[in-house]
């Protein structure tokens, strides 16, 4: 069933050139035999990406991101690996066959209710914003008119008005939905009278999925009722998970098409992101009054790799942004964190001090972690000696989550300020912390297996000359004898095997076999400049015997310590032999066995 699928995704990216692909995207030009652009992924002027069109791949040098035709669409689109590949299909009209013998009735029932439950929630978010413009609908139009939202607002955002209990449900049925489906997406329940709208009188926020599709909605209630909570989002779904959903995202990920966005900025509500959207800030997000979770950073990631955290300057805000941006840090996100001043939101800031005042106040936005330690020291009276010390206690904790002793040290300082701690006592105080590493810890940095770096880099132009069938390639040359990386032996073994069996494959192929994201040396093999070596036939055979060089030194190395340790004189005297070989074989550079 694999190969199956392999085969099938190899006739696609055979119809999907890269080139063209690309080229809907981006404005290529050709140069020789290769394509430029500037990278869609990161900001620049002068083009770094190229697009090798024989190889169907493409490789920034700038930001260095790469891949093949599905890895640039899931970057592209914001998506993962088999959503590319549908929009891929859909492109060329290929249709993505089951290849599984055992698809039960069951799966396609769930896809099939997947759809209805979409189909009904883009017909009721249809008639909501129908609503919007009706005569009964004076409470949205009044709430509208306060916050001088525009057309464009409205049109951009889907909103819509919810005018009572039965309006909804009625008009679903007349479309020939069940009470079922509707209930299924999360629109309606069972009460005394029947089936009743859950979003009653409520101005509403239609939720979408990357791909603009409506998988739920949030709304804000307009009547003075204090039982009912201000906001009402969609229960959980089979298209709908509050833990994942972000309002705002889709917008993002459309500007991300026209032109390069560097940084998302996350705000509290969607109200927030409206007024942030108005003002021209259309990089900015909001969750739905729900905690920040490791899958919200993920599909963030997808974006950009730098955030910026603007919340609410009260103490909820302050809280909500400390936990938000510890979440985007362990996510590998370059986070920064600024606060609107208290008692404000962002719609309420512009409003007072205008759009660039606001742009001015997000480029202000300090490290998280200096942001954090300034909200540890809020409250703390540095003169007691107690409040001092547990100030400095969490303040260095934070420091234990940075990578490097350098990235501490620019901290230091900043806690010195506050405490009036010196920094030559902190410093000490993170070396102690540092040396208090268990020993579970240390035997498993030493389960780990480095390669030395000049010996990598041997093996990486030796399979990049392979790879690229250079007439240079010793095919005799064992190499697999001298591999301990799984991955580099599986390159190496696929490469022989299409050798022999005089197969063809573009190098866009490995990406199917390889998960380039957890292997960099990958990438370099994959990008390999050959211009960069000079006279590519010798450095080669250079690389061949540093290889063997190190063999044959290890070799030797465990060789006298076993003769140091020997005691019979006829196992001493044929370790002595098999040293004086290897010893034979580096001084004249003898790579046979």
């Amino acid at each position: 069933m694999a190969n199956d699928f392999k085969t099938w995704l190899s006739s696609l990216k055979g119809k999907c050139d890269i080139v063209s692909v690309m080229s809907r995207y981006c404005h290529l030009v050709q140069k020789g035999r290769n394509y430029w652009t500037c990278c869609p992924f990161h900001i620049e002027k002068t083009p770094s990406l190229c697009i090798y069109d024989y190889e169907q791949t493409f490789h920034c040098y700038g930001c260095k991101e790469h891949g093949d035709v599905v890895k640039f669409v899931q970057k592209i689109e914001s998506c993962d690996f088999m959503q590319a590949v549908e929009i891929l299909a859909k492109s060329v009209g290929m249709e993505i066959p089951s290849f599984s013998t055992t698809a039960t009735d069951d799966i396609q029932k769930r896809k099939k209710e997947k759809d209805e439950v979409l189909a009904v929630l883009a017909e009721a978010k249809n008639h909501y914003i129908q609503n919007l413009y009706s005569n009964n609908a004076k409470p949205a139009q009044d709430y509208i008119k306060k916050r001088l939202l525009t057309k464009r607002e409205l049109d951009d955002f889907g909103l819509g008005y919810s005018m009572n209990y039965y309006d909804l449900p009625q008009h679903l049925k007349s479309k020939g939905y069940s009470y079922e489906i509707m209930q299924k997406a999360g629109l309606v329940e069972k009460g005394n009278n029947g089936y009743y709208d859950v979003f009653a009188y409520r101005l509403m926020f239609p939720l979408f999925n990357m791909y603009n599709e409506c998988i739920g909605f949030s709304g804000r209630i307009l009547v003075n009722d204090k039982t009912k909570a201000k906001y009402r989002n969609s229960s959980n779904t089979l298209v709908f998970d509050k833990s994942k959903t972000i309002f705002g995202l889709n917008l993002v990920r459309l500007l991300k098409q026209k032109q390069a966005v560097d940084r998302v900025v996350i705000v509290e509500g969607q109200m927030d992101v409206i007024a942030m959207h108005k003002a021209g800030l259309k990089n900015t997000v909001a969750c739905l009054g729900t905690a920040f979770t490791s899958q919200h950073a993920k599909q963030l990631k997808l974006i950009a790799a730098n955030a910026v955290v603007c919340l609410d300057g009260d103490n909820a805000g302050l809280k909500a942004a400390n936990r938000v941006v510890d979440v985007l840090a362990q996510e590998g996100f370059i986070v920064k964190a600024v606060t609107i001043p208290f008692g404000q939101d962002p719609d309420e800031y512009i409003k007072n001090n205008g759009s660039q005042a606001m742009q001015n106040l997000l480029d202000s936005a300090i490290n998280h972690i200096d942001f954090q330690i300034e909200l540890l020291a809020k409250g703390v009276d540095f003169s007691k000696s107690d409040e001092k010390a547990m100030f400095v206690r969490q303040s260095l904790a934070l420091l234990d989550k940075l990578g490097s002793d350098s990235e501490k040290q620019i901290y230091l300082r900043h806690i010195k300020e506050k405490s009036g701690v010196p920094v030559d006592v902190l410093r000490q105080d993170i070396i102690n912390r540092s040396n208090n590493v268990t020993k579970k810890e240390e035997e498993a940095q030493k389960d780990i297996i480095n390669i030395e770096d000049g010996t990598n880099k041997a093996i990486k132009f030796i399979l990049a000359s392979m790879l690229y069938k250079k007439d240079y390639v010793n095919y005799n040359f064992n190499l697999l004898k001298y591999l301990n990386n799984n991955t580099y032996i599986a390159l190496y073994n696929l490469i022989n095997k299409k050798r022999e069996q005089n197969q063809t494959f573009t190098i866009s192929s490995l990406y199917d076999d390889f998960d380039f994201d957890q292997e960099p040396n990958l990438v370099d093999i994959v990008n390999y400049n050959f211009e960069n070596n000079g006279n590519n036939e010798k450095y080669y055979k250079e690389c061949l015997w540093n290889i063997v060089e190190k063999d044959l030194k290890n070799k030797q190395t465990v060789l006298n310590e076993q003769f140091q340790k020997e005691t019979d004189g006829m196992a001493r005297k044929e370790i002595l032999m098999k040293i004086s070989e290897i010893t034979k074989k580096l001084k004249k550079k003898d790579m046979e066995d």
